[in-house]
């Protein structure tokens, strides 16, 4: 249905009609840290409520506004995108998103990977810097970055979270090989490596129990 550099070129028109708009997209991929650092359930809520805007932007944006008309099945995969920005949203209203302490540090660096790395691998096969895929306006790295969002997560939301992260890896995947645009692989890959770097960074239950137990040891003494 189309060719790489149709495909590629996606990248420069999003960039070009949503100029300067994109700056915001910037400044909250490298402010995200400071949520993260801050430990505390009201920036946790925060960080996955931006998470949940990037989704959304960036599957009605790119995937159902610029890629949809040149492959249906991208449309799909843009509403699914939105829908998962909702199902953040709905964490963050309903109590999916827990206060435990996690591994920040760890976290944080792996976010700024993603979000300051991954956007210039379609600049590698474009040649062309305009084609920058930001988070929250190119679906690639807005799944790679915002897999991370299962360490924030409780259990039943992060599995809900889960599935189509896999599925649009594992389509994007099939999409860039067939194209043979090499350097894109690197993105789904990512994104499989973040979401295990996610659940690993997730407090574990024998943590909970142990911090648990430690607040309330002192007063059954």
């Amino acid at each position: 249905m189309f060719g790489p550099q149709v495909f590629l070129r996606l990248f420069v028109r999003i960039n070009q009609d949503l100029w300067p708009w994109q700056l915001l997209a910037v400044v909250v991929s490298v402010g995200m840290p400071l949520l993260l650092l801050q430990r505390d359930l009201r920036a946790s809520r925060l960080a996955v409520g931006l998470m949940a805007a990037a989704w959304a932007s960036s599957g009605y944006g790119f995937l159902v506004g610029y890629f949809g008309p040149i492959n249906w099945p991208a449309a799909w995969f843009g509403w699914a995108f939105v829908a998962q920005g909702g199902l953040l949203a709905a964490a963050v209203l309903f109590g999916g998103v827990h206060g435990q302490t996690l591994r920040a540090k760890q976290l944080t660096l792996f976010w700024l990977v993603a979000v300051c790395g991954l956007p210039w691998l379609v600049v590698a096969d474009t040649g062309d810097w305009q084609s920058v895929a930001l988070f929250g306006v190119a679906p690639g790295t807005t799944a790679a970055a915002g897999s991370l969002a299962v360490a924030l997560m409780t259990g039943p939301w992060r599995w809900l979270y889960l599935p189509l992260l896999v599925l649009w890896s594992l389509f994007s995947v099939a999409m860039f090989w067939v194209l043979q645009t090499w350097w894109l692989l690197i993105t789904p890959m990512a994104t499989l490596l973040l979401i295990g770097a996610g659940l690993w960074f997730s407090p574990k239950p024998e943590q909970n129990s142990d911090s648990q137990s430690a607040r309330h040891g002192p007063a059954h003494q």
